[in-house]
């Protein structure tokens, strides 16, 4: 296909994607064509080794380019991003000439988020510094963009580990970062959030906006969990704090102790809530990054139990 004929498809499924309301007729054969369209300008081979590697970072693992291109698939997670970014554009338009600029960490080898969104609006409303770590799917991230001719919405393009870089300076108006697996676990998506908010202005638009996990009882299989107590909000209020109280990059997180009335033997579960940006949300089952992560309690007192996350080269809950 042509640059002009690439465009005009994902400009249909950007329109599609855009649509207001949680879930329309149209949104789950608009994302299997996007990526369907993604697939025809890169070939990510599923056998080759090189595509499936992990790249470790300084605080969690960044995935192999193979299973960052599966993210897109996801209906719900891809809709509530793309949407959210709009929006932040939006609303840092009304309060600003352009161009906005955007740090997008952890594009994977399609920046599947943002190529909707620059359908939307012209390089001199928006501009895009993108980073990612992994030199696979780097090189693949750049096939896209040329066969889109996207370039010119492009300040910086960089291969770069988003938990330590370090900005040129700090007129960045939007971070959006898509680095994460279900409660927080071995991605290094709290500590790429970290490091900007250590850099950026206080107004600066973090997305997504606010990471919920939860300790929480499932009764039966596949029916929404029952929140026991709250382990960590991840927002702008606790990156401050966090920002405020460390020195370096030594985040230290505050010990959160439960009491309940759990008996032992009971299976508990870490939830994630994702509130995206505004009112896009991803909740239990939305999307992989929902799905409930089993904790092994069995040597424990169920009835006191102790949560602390840490971050290291593979971030998570620690119970004891």
């Amino acid at each position: 296909m042509e640059t002009t004929q690439l465009r005009e498809e994902l400009r249909r499924i950007s329109d599609e994607i855009l649509k207001p309301g949680d879930f329309h007729d149209q949104l789950a054969p608009a994302i299997t064509d996007y990526v369907t369209l993604l697939s025809k300008i890169v070939k990510i081979n599923n056998n080759d080794e090189l595509n499936r590697k992990h790249v470790q970072s300084e605080m969690g693992q960044a995935i192999g380019t193979f299973w960052a291109a599966q993210c897109v698939r996801e209906v719900l997670r891809t809709q509530r991003f793309v949407r959210s970014l709009y929006l932040a554009i939006k609303e840092k338009l009304n309060q600003k000439s352009g161009p906005v600029r955007v740090m997008y960490a952890g594009t994977g080898p399609f920046a599947a988020l943002a190529l909707p969104v620059m359908m939307h609006f012209s390089p001199a409303e928006v501009q895009f510094t993108l980073l990612e770590i992994n030199e696979q799917t780097y090189n693949l991230l750049h096939e896209v963009l040329d066969a889109f001719d996207l370039n010119p919405f492009v300040s910086k393009c960089e291969i770069a580990d988003a938990t330590v870089y370090q900005v040129d300076n700090s007129n960045i108006d939007i971070v959006i970062s898509e680095t994460m697996n279900r409660a927080l676990i071995k991605e290094p998506q709290v500590a790429i959030m970290l490091n900007f908010a250590r850099q950026l202005p206080l107004d600066t638009i973090f997305i997504p906006e606010e990471i919920n996990v939860g300790l929480s009882t499932q009764h039966k299989s596949g029916t929404k969990p029952e929140l026991i107590k709250h382990l960590m909000e991840f927002n702008t209020s606790l990156r401050q704090k966090l920002v405020d109280d460390t020195i370096g990059f030594n985040w230290e997180f505050d010990e959160v102790i439960v009491e309940s009335d759990i008996e032992k033997g009971e299976q508990l579960y870490l939830s994630t809530e994702i509130k995206v940006y505004k009112d896009n949300f991803l909740g239990f089952n939305d999307c992989s990054l929902n799905i409930l992560e089993r904790i092994k309690t069995d040597k424990l007192d169920p009835k006191k139990l102790k949560f602390k996350y840490v971050l290291k080269e593979t971030p998570g809950f620690i119970v004891y």
